[in-house]
């Protein structure tokens, strides 16, 4: 499908007041195809991770609109904008925030009861067993290789069977072989109709996807299509 999933209308973010303000996201305008991969590059500090914040809700601009499927969410209040999020956004990052006292099974587990799913448990292992990591459910953390950490990662983030995958930096902390890995399984979810945002520093990584979104200063300076992403 063509039309927009995402739209951000002049959206600005400023930090602080006065002489301390700080502006990470300048004046942005774009579309997000649903179904579509982009990938937003640009120097550290540049306002490429408060941008996806803002567009997954996890931050409020300043001015400007964040539309989700039509509906803006800026506006909604804390209650509403978590539904929504819970609903049609799955979050993954590059230290994988994944709850170290829980095992595998559990980390999934818990984004199933936020969305108010109930057999979370054969869900849970449905979903490590499709990224290859059943026989790792009961494991914490703490006993899994970085790559296999990104995985439950990315299974608690589809939990719920979100439209949109937004990544902050989701290969910053794997090596080689766990970064083709994760990249093999995002074509398969993007294949799989996902709409799929993605920072990152790697253009190889960024090479990957059908768009690269450069962002400096806060502002999209370029944005480039690949015809074969």
């Amino acid at each position: 499908m063509s039309d927009s999933v995402i739209t951000l209308e002049c959206v600005s973010k400023t930090y602080g007041r006065g002489a301390a303000a700080t502006q990470a996201v300048a004046d942005v305008s774009m579309r997000v195809a649903r179904g579509s991969w982009t990938a937003i590059m640009g120097p550290s500090g540049h306002g490429k991770s408060t941008l996806l914040q803002l567009i997954g809700g996890l931050d409020r601009p300043s001015a400007g609109r964040v539309m989700l499927d039509g509906s803006e969410i800026g506006s909604l209040d804390a209650t509403k904008l978590a539904a929504v999020r819970g609903r049609k956004i799955g979050f993954v990052f590059q230290f994988f925030n994944l709850m170290p006292h829980l095992t595998a099974q559990e980390n999934v587990e818990v984004a199933l009861w936020l969305g108010g799913k109930g057999q979370g448990k054969a869900r849970a292992l449905d979903l490590l067993g499709r990224f290859g990591l059943r026989d790792k459910a009961r494991h914490q953390p703490g006993m899994l290789s970085g790559g296999q950490q990104q995985r439950v990662a990315i299974a608690r983030a589809l939990a719920n069977d979100p439209d949109i995958l937004l990544m902050d930096e989701p290969t910053g902390n794997l090596d080689s072989a766990a970064e083709a890995e994760l990249l093999d399984l995002l074509d398969e979810l993007h294949a799989a109709g996902k709409t799929l945002l993605m920072v990152t520093h790697n253009p190889a990584v960024a090479a990957r996807a059908e768009r690269v979104v450069q962002v400096k200063d806060g502002r999209i300076v370029a944005d480039t299509r690949h015809e074969n992403g």
